[in-house]
């Protein structure tokens, strides 16, 4: 009981309980920096609790002393004595030796708009103006419906279909697409504000709203001026807010939401749907995509890859049911609530869950037939845990079922097959890069994985392989080889670091020099902003290593394509092309170019290779505006190795040349970095590609001795302190 009263122990676990609140029981986590300022709080508070009489402070060091001067506690005086000196060296070394952190940008969320914009050569007063469609109230609902439209086909990729900044692309962008649905966006806002910012995108921010690293595009140039009104109707529409007006009397914003969004209570979420109720939200959420009646076909559709579901042939590729039958309700509802990654359908978790099985109601009557019986789960074989054993055996069964023949040898969907598949409705469809297991439809793990064997994918190639497999425990051993063809997440990196080397740079791709570094992930999307916009790319990832010499840089590049391309004569096949794309020259602070390939005022430079093999440089102000440069300096010497759906390339070039125009590397300093690739064989050329936002280049300075040398002063520093209390507790024992 002694030990529980103890005021010491009471301390200890203050700050025990404090530290894993703050690391673990918040969301997101607090950064270490703010980590360490609250624990450095909590102990000053701690320390002045304890001794805030002089019983209370020597009750606090009681166990101190014992522990210094007991002989009988001497296993943990020695234990005290190594760990503490080791903790506060190998804190030393982390700071010595931390990680380069991308710098801090400042920057204001919601500029102050202009008094007035040009606007395709007309000028627009942006004060007090208001949204001339509002007025209309015979015409609301339509203009809203095609403001819809207008939505789905220019903006859903990145600010998603929930409208929440979450769409298919958006993972590619940092900073991520403006959350619509977050009462800090369009809710604190005036109509001319979001006219103002659709119609100038990125490139019409004010300086003190740069660098916002944006993506979004001058709409001006697509959109026309009514299109715009109704695409800013739609929004407000569909999040239930109501715009901030110019009125005095309206200053504050109209926060309240004309529909709820919170969950329902399980006893509500275990209620039928009603299929009436269901059709009301499947015409205003649903529609635009999977069609008025249910076949696919909505306005937005032809642009979505994979293609929205069409609901009357009662055909769903995620279930649990067997190959043959329909869905389960549950299936829906979870296929709804949870969406598919790698698609445009997403989480419709921001319904109530009530909406959500009306919704699922309202789906059967579509393909009602389908329905008449309720289906069953499918029985899956006794599960194998993983084992190297258990992947061997699903390697041999990957191979002998002929998986390799649509997913390729290594997973990564280029099998001989691949090109000529199709869906049940004759659209291409392209088989799953099983070593990306986050974009998996249904989900990635082995359990899901085996469910999806066991049932195949009704309304594509993949069929069920219950019966293909020599033995039902195969089913689990091939499930634990495809989960282990990749790892569990893609890891995107914020920043590229370029470590310093000695000698020459080795031009092989495969040799350890660079395959034993991490590499540096980094996410890429379609660009769907200048036509021809790319809305189905192929490559959505770039792994990046990259070192410097005293004389040279050289960048290590892999990247997933499911052929190696080159141009055809017909002029449907192109070459396959990677870039690698900087600021033309070094900006002050953190300003950057449009991520599109600069703009006349703000060039950038490019390194290059394509498949037909040209390697180069080029400098562009903006896309359709690229000049090769001549005399290139570039070098790839080493082998452009492409295997298994998989390129890799080294391109090298000196960091510092007598061309005025080439960029330099110098060290030590953060240089703005974006990466493009094309898939050839997807039809890709010019601007329909694929392509980063802006990150973050870095030339690590030589490693310094300090990490080296402080460590052990601070240990020896922390053990010198320790033997002086205790030839001090034991004078006063």
């Amino acid at each position: 009981m002694s030990l529980l009263r103890s005021k010491f122990l009471h301390a200890a676990l203050v700050l025990l309980v404090t530290f894993l609140f703050f690391r673990f029981g918040i969301r997101p986590p607090a950064p270490w920096s703010v980590l360490k300022l609250y624990m450095a709080i909590v102990l000053a508070a701690v320390l002045v609790y304890v001794s805030s009489d002089s019983d209370s402070w020597r009750a606090f060091l009681a166990p101190v002393r014992s522990t210094l001067a007991d002989d009988s506690k001497r296993p943990i005086r020695f234990a005290v004595m190594v760990l503490v000196p080791s903790f506060f060296g190998y804190y030393a070394y982390t700071q010595a030796a931390a990680k380069v952190e991308a710098p801090a940008e400042l920057r204001a969320v919601h500029p102050a708009p202009p008094a007035s914009i040009s606007f395709r050569r007309k000028t627009i007063d942006i004060q007090g103006l208001e949204n001339p469609l509002r007025k209309d109230a015979a015409n609301f609902n339509k203009y809203v419906a095609e403001g819809a439209v207008i939505y789905v086909k220019n903006c859903l990729f990145c600010h998603g279909d929930n409208l929440d900044g979450a769409g298919h692309f958006a993972h590619a962008f940092n900073p991520p697409p403006a959350n619509f649905t977050d009462p800090g966006t369009i809710a604190m806002l005036q109509e001319a504000f979001l006219f103002w910012r659709i119609a100038k995108g990125g490139p019409g921010l004010p300086k003190e709203s740069t660098p916002w690293n944006s993506v979004m595009p001058a709409w001006e140039d697509r959109l026309t001026e009514e299109e715009i009104w109704k695409v800013i109707l739609y929004l407000y529409d569909a999040t239930g807010y109501q715009p901030r007006r110019w009125e005095a009397a309206a200053l504050a914003p109209a926060l309240l939401r004309r529909e709820a969004t919170g969950l329902s209570s399980p006893a509500e979420a275990q209620q039928p749907g009603d299929a009436t109720a269901g059709k009301a939200i499947y015409d205003k959420k649903c529609a635009v995509c999977h069609g008025a009646e249910g076949k696919g076909d909505g306005p937005g559709a032809v642009q979505l890859d994979p293609r929205p579901r069409d609901f009357t042939r009662g055909l769903y590729k995620i279930r649990t049911s067997p190959s043959g039958n329909a869905p389960t309700d549950q299936d829906l509802f979870k296929i709804m609530t949870e969406g598919m990654p790698g698609t445009s359908m997403p989480a419709w978790n921001v319904l109530p869950e009530r909406d959500r099985w009306n919704l699922v109601a309202y789906l059967k009557t579509f393909a009602p037939d389908k329905f008449k019986e309720p289906p069953k789960v499918a029985d899956l074989p006794k599960e194998v845990v993983s084992s190297k054993g258990s992947i061997a055996r699903g390697k041999e069964m990957f191979e002998a079922i002929e998986c390799n023949k649509c997913h390729g040898n290594g997973g990564r969907g280029d099998g001989p097959s691949a090109p000529e598949l199709k869906d049940d409705w004759g659209n291409p469809i392209r088989p799953a890069n099983l070593t990306k297991v986050w974009e998996f439809r249904g989900g990635g793990s082995t359990r899901q994985i085996a469910t999806r064997l066991v049932t195949g994918l009704m309304g594509t190639p993949m069929p069920s392989f219950a019966d293909a497999v020599e033995g039902p425990e195969d089913i689990w051993h091939l499930a634990n080889y495809v989960r282990s063809l990749g790892p569990e997440g893609p890891n995107f990196a914020t920043i590229l670091p370029v470590e310093a080397v000695q000698g020459e740079i080795p031009d092989d791709v495969n040799t350890s020099f660079w395959l034993d570094r991490a590499p540096a992930n980094f996410a890429l999307a379609g660009q769907v902003v200048v036509d021809p916009r790319n809305f189905t790319p192929s490559i959505d990832m770039i792994a990046v290593r990259a070192v410097y010499s005293e004389t040279e840089i050289a960048f290590h590049l892999t990247w997933d394509d499911p052929t190696a391309s080159k141009p055809d004569p017909g002029g449907k096949t192109f070459a396959d092309q990677v870039a690698l794309q900087f600021p033309a020259r070094l900006l002050e602070g953190t300003e950057r170019p449009y991520i599109l390939m600069g703009a006349s005022a703000n060039p950038v430079y490019l390194l290059r290779w394509m498949s037909d093999g040209r390697v180069g440089e080029a400098n562009a102000t903006g896309i359709g505006k690229l000049v090769p440069q001549k005399g290139d300096v570039v070098q790839a010497k080493g082998k452009v190795l492409f295997t298994d759906g998989q390129y890799r390339l080294v391109i090298k070039r000196p960091r510092v040349t007598k061309d005025a125009s080439d960029l330099e590397f110098p060290v030590g300093r953060f240089l703005p970095v974006a990466f493009m690739a094309w898939d050839g064989g997807n039809g890709e050329v010019g601007s329909k590609m694929s392509l980063s936002s802006w990150y973050y280049l870095y030339l690590e300075p030589p490693p310094s001795r300090a990490r080296w040398v402080y460590p052990p002063l601070v240990a020896l520093g922390v053990l010198g302190l320790e033997l002086w209390g205790l030839r001090w507790a034991r004078r006063r024992a």
